[in-house]
């Protein structure tokens, strides 16, 4: 039999049955004679006498909506004034302004339905005007660098790297019931097992010496350092952060004898160095190895360092006037690098 909703039902037939309602036959017997569903026959019937039509208006499938338009509208304002908020709250919220009570899923659904989707935040330095501002002057002037330029610079940075676990959040795929099952677990060790601080360089031209620091680093060390390791691979220019050791007198004082040009860097912008990506590659590859001692990470660090395709260094590079343009729309704010 046709369903009342059946999109199917022809307008002949819809005609049929209100010429045998006309002649007295009952829903039961138009039912029979044209073997559809009572409860369609009734409804095609009520529709004409309400308002002398027999079509009926087609309902969306499905459940209906819980929010109205106008509440939909009011959640998403909501989320626009706090996209940190959790469904719950924002059910709440939802609730005390119009006495609709809806469930997490529900507020849930609602969102992704109109384009909103949960996704893990980035992580990125908090950024005051200041450092906007720093930004925007870096990007100024050097927007207009020409390749040459940043082909010049060698690039530093101090990154760690643990033996247990991952250097950052790793999704697991698995069967539900499955959390404890030793593959779909990150192995960890009382006190994280150790971890590994190291000096490293790069240019355009591939990666450069590296320094395994142990203990802490100060001024005195790390000039030993850039006499080591940063004077033999040194291009024209030298880049590194503000951190202290770097910007101490003992470190300027180094630099201004050997005559290094250190081009002037804007605080809280490891987006801006390139070799912070490197780090990420290098760490990705090291995870691959999953080393059980300091030693056995040192060795696969160096390893897998030697193997950086000369390639990967040059693209690092070349994406600086990308950044910088980035940075220039954002108004000295954050970059998807």
């Amino acid at each position: 039999m046709l369903s009342a909703m059946a999109p199917e039902m022809s307008k002949n037939l819809r005609k049929e049955i209100i010429t045998l309602h006309r002649k007295g036959e009952g829903y039961k017997k138009i039912s029979k004679a044209l073997h559809i569903s009572q409860n369609t026959v009734a409804k095609v019937i009520q529709k004409f006498k309400k308002d002398g039509s027999a079509t009926i208006l087609q309902r969306c499938p499905g459940r209906p909506r819980k929010l109205t338009s106008r509440q939909e509208r009011l959640l998403m304002r909501r989320v626009e004034e706090n996209c940190h908020a959790r469904s719950l709250q924002l059910a709440k919220a939802v609730e005390s302004q119009t006495g609709v009570t809806v469930s997490r899923d529900t507020i849930r659904c609602t969102l992704q339905r109109n384009g909103m989707h949960g996704y893990r935040p980035r992580r990125k330095p908090l950024l005051k005007p200041m450092h906007k501002k720093a930004h925007l002057e870096f990007a100024r002037a050097h927007a207009e660098k020409d390749g040459d330029y940043w082909d010049s610079i060698l690039w530093s940075d101090e990154t760690k790297i643990t033996v247990f676990g991952t250097n950052g959040f790793k999704t697991v795929w698995h069967h539900k019931g499955e959390d404890f099952k030793e593959k779909c677990m990150v192995p960890t060790v009382k006190h994280g097992g150790g971890s590994v601080l190291m000096w490293g360089c790069m240019s355009a031209a591939g990666v450069g010496e590296l320094h395994f620091i142990d203990g802490i680093m100060n001024s005195t060390m790390y000039c030993s350092i850039l006499k080591e390791k940063m004077l033999p691979s040194l291009r024209a220019l030298f880049q590194h952060d503000n951190d202290p050791k770097h910007t101490s007198k003992a470190t300027a004082a180094f630099l201004k004898k050997n005559r290094v040009k250190v081009i002037e860097w804007p605080s809280m912008s490891p987006d801006l160095n390139p070799i912070e990506h490197l780090w990420g590659i290098l760490k990705r590859q090291v995870e691959h190895h999953s080393p059980s001692s300091i030693q056995a990470l040192k060795e696969v660090i160096l390893e897998e360092l030697k193997k950086t395709d000369v390639a990967i260094c040059r693209q690092l590079v070349h994406s600086m006037p990308r950044r910088l343009g980035v940075v220039l729309t954002n108004h000295g704010g954050h970059t998807k690098y």
